[in-house]
């Protein structure tokens, strides 16, 4: 007879994190984009806006963090990491895993009748993306193609709810083995408030170097001045967003930062 496994030889903790980066203000027709609003709610982006909008789905069988770093000791310089760890008590580190070299990243071209605006689109896309080169590894950015691709950017009209964008990631631990993936990256070519309005190829640079950062592992920043700001109104990525992701990468992935962990002199 078989003998069964035990069910804690299993344990996989899965993140599924859906985020969406909300419409630029100054550049929809009047009363298109509502300021944002803390509903205190963990949600998908909804129209009036969210700044934690991220949901947490873990099974089967509950894995806590190999490491848990104490906010005292880490949040000095990196960021806005530790921008929501006052206000949720924690954060959970979820990223590619070491060794990573190089990421795929395929930007195809949009169904758009009108092929010159499609190229826009598409350049733009791929401009935004490429922001992040080299930080932390480097991106191979295809615009046709070939093979499978580690991040595909999927284009559609609208995402609703005040969209522009909207970003997926799994992060999965298996033993001593982590994987990370991205099921989804999602562009919109179209305003939300107004389907009939094309986006212009600037909304759609800084809406791919959003979501880029997402599906590298950064949150949401708690400044404007920020590219990964819930409601962007930057204009290129910041000192900022870099020594964030930097932070990401340079602490243990997986780790858990808490208020509350006694301070341990760790840097």
């Amino acid at each position: 007879m078989a003998r069964r496994a035990s069910p804690l030889s299993f344990l996989v903790v899965v993140l599924l994190m859906a985020v969406a980066f909300s419409a630029l203000r100054r550049h929809l027709p009047a009363g298109g984009a509502a300021p944002a609003t803390d509903t205190g709610l963990p949600c998908w982006e909804s129209a009036e806006g969210c700044p934690d909008d991220q949901a947490l789905v873990e099974g089967p069988g509950r894995r806590p963090a190999d490491v848990v770093l104490a906010a005292v000791d880490v949040c000095r310089d990196v960021g806005y990491l530790c921008a929501d760890v006052e206000r949720d008590g924690s954060l959970r580190l979820l990223r590619w895993p070491d060794g990573t070299r190089e990421l795929r990243v395929l930007v195809p071209l949009p169904d758009e009748p009108d092929r010159t605006y499609a190229r826009a689109l598409q350049r733009a896309a791929v401009r935004g993306i490429q922001a992040w080169q080299g930080k932390p590894f480097a991106l191979r950015i295809e615009t046709r193609e070939r093979g499978t691709p580690d991040i595909r950017v999927s284009w559609t009209t609208s995402l609703g709810n005040n969209q522009l964008g909207l970003t997926r990631t799994r992060w999965q631990a298996q033993g001593d083995r982590i994987t990370f993936s991205v099921p989804g990256l999602y562009l919109a070519t179209r305003s939300p408030s107004n389907p009939s309005r094309r986006l212009d190829a600037r909304q759609v640079a800084l809406t791919a170097a959003h979501e880029m950062g997402h599906a590298l592992g950064l949150p949401h920043s708690d400044r404007p001045s920020d590219v990964m700001y819930p409601t962007n109104t930057a204009n290129a990525l910041s000192a900022r967003d870099y020594r964030t992701m930097e932070a990401v990468y340079r602490l243990p992935n997986g780790a858990e930062i808490r208020r509350d962990a006694p301070e341990t002199g760790r840097r």
